[in-house]
């Protein structure tokens, strides 16, 4: 799950938090990306071998269950459960599930579609929020979950140092330098998607001619490269947090991927906000905790200024290869979201139009 600032001021929240990029080559897959793709080419992307994968959806989602014996026993302790619920126990609709690896140039990911709406609240608790029972808003689709405890996986691991010929003693030892190499030796990170439209918007919202099953379609590529947008970030510039920064530049990569274009009015629409009036349930106030009230027209006017600015270089990316979107992703990140706000369109087109290795591009008077 995301990280929730908790600012008591716009200057605390206008804070950046994207750390420096250095990007010499593709980043590849993170380890355990690997044991996936070998389960899908074994057991397939149905619901049964993703239950079989991840120990949580056998701990009953409930309040206080993270610190239960259950959970301690079969998550911490990574002890196999005893007569193992099956997916036709867990889940409403077992047979709409899926899964599969997408390959991002930020590295893949298990990718799991659940069209159940039950089915989703259901994964998005027990693996997004340790099998406590958390609200899940109405217009929320999609979760990018990172730093998931993986028993399965590490009993498969230990298995292989022991047969290796190592002493099963010094397991405890090799795991902690492989978890001090590697944050993702015994996590892992995936995507939860749900259908739906996007930010609640409506086919008409986006174009007179669309119709609602290619909205449909055109909201789930927008939402996974959103999320794969999370990921990047996450991965390559240790910043993951429920913020209006890192909401813009996902939004940015996803409607350029699924849309061809970035449009201002939709991205503040599906934030909740029309013509600077900011809705009562918006999805932006998740991205605003903490901040004081009295703040948010003045964080609103930046947002829109900004969102401008990338609306009028989105047709750099629309067309890009994905080596040059992921650089485009990365050199924004630098910019802060007050600076952003004022640039030359002309000047912001310019820097992402050099085809050079990203450098900070962050104005720090500005920060």
């Amino acid at each position: 799950m995301m990280s929730s600032p908790a600012p008591t001021t716009l200057e605390a929240y206008l804070v950046p938090d994207f750390g420096t990029p250095s990007l010499e080559a593709p980043p590849g897959d993170e380890s355990h990306v690997g044991w996936w793709r070998k389960r899908f080419a074994e057991q397939g992307g149905g619901a049964r071998s993703l239950v079989e994968a991840l120990t949580q959806f056998q701990v009953p989602v409930r309040t206080g269950a993270s610190g239960s014996d259950r959970y301690v026993r079969s998550i911490r302790r990574m002890q196999p459960v005893s007569s193992p619920s099956g997916p036709g126990e867990l889940f409403a609709d077992a047979d709409s599930i899926h899964w599969r690896v997408v390959d991002h140039p930020g590295g893949g990911l298990p990718v799991v579609t659940l069209a159940e709406r039950a089915d989703f609240e259901l994964a998005f608790r027990a693996l997004g929020a340790r099998c406590e029972p958390v609200p899940v808003g109405r217009n929320v689709h999609a979760l990018y979950v990172g730093g998931l405890p993986n028993p399965v996986r590490v009993r498969e691991e230990e298995s292989a140092f022991i047969e290796a010929g190592n002493d099963p003693l010094a397991w405890p030892q090799a795991m902690q330098r492989r978890m001090q190499a590697d944050g993702t030796a015994f996590h892992d990170r995936l995507i939860l998607l749900h259908p739906g439209p996007y930010g609640g918007l409506r086919a008409s919202d986006v174009h007179p001619r669309m119709d609602e099953p290619d909205w449909l379609e055109a909201s789930g590529r927008l939402r996974l490269e959103h999320e794969f947008t999370h990921h990047a970030t996450h991965r390559l510039l240790g910043s993951y947090r429920l913020h209006v920064h890192d909401e813009l530049l996902a939004d940015l990569m996803g409607f350029t991927r699924a849309l061809g274009g970035f449009d201002r009015t939709l991205f503040l629409r599906a934030l909740g906000v029309d013509d600077g009036r900011v809705d009562e349930d918006a999805r932006l106030h998740t991205y605003t905790m903490g901040l004081p009230a009295d703040d948010l027209p003045a964080l609103v006017r930046l947002l829109e200024s900004a969102a401008d600015r990338l609306e009028s270089v989105s047709p750099l990316l629309s067309g890009a290869s994905e080596a040059r979107r992921l650089r485009s992703l990365l050199s924004l990140s630098q910019i802060t979201l007050a600076r952003l706000a004022e640039l030359d369109p002309g000047a912001l087109a310019e820097s992402l139009r050099a085809d050079e290795p990203v450098e900070p591009i962050v104005d720090k008077e500005s920060t």
